[in-house]
């Protein structure tokens, strides 16, 4: 496969990236004399966000680190994903930011502008330039993550996109026919399945849902709307200018059909929600959109779910367009030497294991490596997930949430922006309050 290359917010699809073989270097830290290999005792608090595979997998990885270097001791604290960007930023603004931790790629502009990212130690990666660096990674992954010639991220921990993942028991029952694994549906179909999917009770009241998200998390309402107004022509963000545009013809159309949804095809209810992977495996929803990271937790809450994965709808005019976005490691550049230099160390080591990563949370990561069998990760990904090809499929139309240094008050803004319309507020209205607010939190 020839993989595509597209423009730097239009990454590139990790389905033939990762097809390309690549020798990593062996790590190995700069210089002959390293901060802490006399056996100096250095101690590093680590945080991510609170995934059960993910935190199992960096349970052992912080082991055999620590194992081989018995000089570090490695505190590790993860907490809730929708509360955990704030929790580093509160501590940093405690004076205690962690040593090393996962972000995601749109917290850059607000950490490169209150400077809390430290530039790459190239050396730990056993290269010496921004440019050597990059080839251990797919062509364009780290361009969120890249200014003015330096990185800032010491690996990515997940290179995401969404699909459509849909119960086969549901749609059996519905008796509607299951959607290709090839082309997307439309959106405005997907409305009508929804209809036949949801279930009420006598009063009307819904008891299943066709769909779900996290609808009061801030990131979950960019990660599941924007797409609907990339695909549409539409920008939250002009970024030329760092706007926002909540009334913009692309918005509009976007939070009327979440509202139809609701009230039109009376196809979900954000009362009855309890959790993305937990609704689904028991059978409280019908779709959700995810990741492939979903797998790892599903298998673990249903591992008789019979499920499928389909591509994410597009509107009938509009441009196939899914997310894309990464959580990647960071160290703090206001960490003693000795704690960076362990920081991008134990960074390395974690960024290395694409193979465990996958194996064991389902994660999909943009280091070139081989597996233990000689595969290139992709290769072995297809290989062991049958679930994975519309995944990799869906890379191809991946773009970028939008920039901002102030992603968490827009995110939010649009967040109370579809709760008011979920509840049944008109939708102009609703988006005009939210342009007011979005001008205020970016003057």
């Amino acid at each position: 496969m020839n993989f595509p290359r597209r423009p730097v917010m239009i990454v590139a699809t990790v389905v033939t990236l990762l097809l390309a073989a690549c020798q990593v270097p062996a790590a190995a830290p700069g210089g002959d004399t390293a901060p802490g290999e006399s056996g100096e005792q250095v101690e590093l608090l680590y945080m991510t966000h609170n995934f059960e595979p993910a935190a199992d997998l960096n349970d052992s990885l912080i082991a055999e680190f620590t194992e081989m270097h018995p000089n570090v001791t490695i505190v590790y604290d993860h907490a809730p994903a929708d509360s955990y960007e704030q929790k580093v930023l509160t501590a940093y603004a405690g004076g205690q930011g962690p040593d090393i931790f996962w972000a995601g790629d749109w917290m850059m502009p607000q950490f490169l502008e209150q400077s809390i990212v430290a530039p790459v130690n190239y050396s730990a990666y056993g290269v010496n330039s921004a440019s050597e660096y990059a080839e251990l990674f797919a062509p364009n992954s780290l361009a969120p993550f890249t200014h003015e010639g330096e990185v800032y991220t010491g690996g990515l921990s997940e290179y995401n996109t969404f699909s459509l993942l849909i119960n086969i028991d549901h749609f059996e029952e519905a008796g509607l026919p299951l959607p290709s694994t090839e082309e997307p549906i439309t959106w405005e179909e997907f409305a009508t399945i929804a209809e036949s999917l949801a279930q009420q009770d006598a009063n009307g009241n819904v008891t299943r849902n066709a769909l779900v998200w996290p609808f009061t998390s801030g990131i979950w309402t960019v990660l599941i709307l924007e797409p609907l107004v990339h695909q549409l022509g539409g920008q939250l963000i002009d970024p030329e200018t760092g706007r926002p545009d909540f009334v913009s013809e692309e918005m509009v159309k976007t939070m009327q059909y979440v509202q139809d949804l609701r009230f039109t095809h009376n196809a979900l209810d954000p009362a009855i929600y309890t959790g993305l992977l937990d609704d689904f495996g028991n059978g409280t929803t019908s779709t959700i959109i995810a990741g492939p990271w979903a797998i790892s937790n599903l298998e673990r809450i249903n591992p008789d779910l019979n499920y499928m994965v389909v591509p994410l709808p597009k509107w009938a005019n509009g441009e196939r367009i899914t997310t894309l976005y990464a959580w990647a490691w960071f160290v703090n550049p206001n960490s003693s030497p000795e704690e960076q230099e362990w920081a991008w160390r134990f960074a390395e080591h974690l960024s290395a294991n694409a193979q465990r990563w996958w194996d064991d949370v389902r994660y999909v990561q943009a280091r070139l490596v081989e597996t233990s069998t000689g595969e290139a990760i992709n290769e072995y990904q297809v290989s062991t997930e049958p679930l994975m090809p519309v995944f990799l499929e869906d890379y191809n139309y991946g773009r970028f949430q939008f920039r901002s240094p102030h992603y968490f008050e827009l995110s939010d803004i649009w967040t109370r922006a579809t709760t008011r319309i979920l509840e049944g507020e008109d939708v102009m209205t609703v988006l005009t309050d939210a342009q007011a607010a979005a001008d205020a939190a970016v003057d």
